[in-house]
C-alpha cells in the first residue's frame, strides 16, 4: 500500500476537523462550558486520542470552534449585507439569513449566544480579537442598516433587541425540541412589525 499524497492528508485532517468541530457543538449545546475532550470523541465515534491530536485542551477546541462559527456566520448574512434594496430589506434579510443559518448550524447559535452572554463562561481575554472581529465585521453593519432602515432613536438597543430575539428562538427550537418547524419569515416578520410601530 503506498503512502497517503499531501492531498489525501490534507483531506483527511480537514474531514477529522469538521467531524470533531460538529460532536463539539452539539456537546456544548448538552453541557455547556463542562464539556470535556472525551464527550466530544466519544460525540465524533473517535479515539480520545484522535480528537486529542487536534486539540490539546477544550478552550483551544472552543476557540476554533467559535472562530470557525464567525466565518459562517459572515458567510450566511453576506448576500443581505452586500444585496440590492434599502436598508430595511436588508435588515429582514440579514435577520432572516442568520436565523436560518442559527436552526441549521449549532455553532453559529453557540457564538451568538456567547456573544449576548459577553463571554462570561471564558477565562481571562482570550476572545477580545473575536469580540471585536463579530463588532466590525457582523454587528456594526447591522446596527446602520437598523438606523438608515428603520430610523431607530437608538439603533444599538433596537439591534441587540433583534439579536436577542433570535437567539431566544433558536434556544427554544434547541432546548426544547419544538415538533415544528420554526417559520422564520412570521418570526422575522413579527419581530420587525413591532419594532416599526413602535418607532413610530
Amino acid at each position: 500500500m503506498s503512502p497517503r499524497t499531501k492531498e489525501q492528508n490534507d483531506a483527511i485532517r480537514e474531514m477529522r476537523m469538521s467531524q470533531i468541530m460538529q460532536a463539539a457543538a452539539e456537546v456544548y449545546l448538552e453541557k455547556g462550558i463542562q464539556l470535556e475532550i472525551r464527550d466530544v470523541a466519544v460525540k465524533a465515534e473517535l479515539g480520545y486520542g484522535t480528537v486529542y491530536h487536534y486539540y490539546k485542551n477544550k478552550n483551544m477546541l472552543l476557540e476554533d470552534l467559535l472562530w470557525d462559527a464567525l466565518y459562517r456566520t459572515e458567510s450566511a448574512v453576506l448576500p443581505a449585507l452586500t444585496g440590492d434594496g434599502g436598508n430595511l430589506l436588508k435588515a429582514e434579510s440579514f435577520a432572516r439569513q442568520l436565523l436560518r443559518k442559527c436552526i441549521q448550524d449549532p455553532s453559529v447559535f453557540i457564538l451568538l449566544k456567547t456573544v449576548a452572554d459577553n463571554f462570561h463562561q471564558f477565562p481571562g481575554n482570550r476572545f477580545n480579537k473575536l469580540f471585536a472581529d463579530f463588532q466590525e465585521r457582523i454587528y456594526l453593519p447591522f446596527v446602520e442598516m437598523v438606523r438608515e432602515g428603520i430610523g431607530s432613536k437608538s439603533p444599538e438597543k433596537t439591534a441587540n433587541l433583534i439579536f436577542g430575539s433570535l437567539v431566544g428562538c433558536t434556544a427554544l427550537n434547541i432546548h426544547h425540541k419544538m415538533h415544528s418547524e420554526i417559520d422564520v419569515e412570521d418570526i422575522v416578520d413579527m419581530i420587525f412589525s413591532g419594532i416599526q410601530s413602535k418607532e413610530k
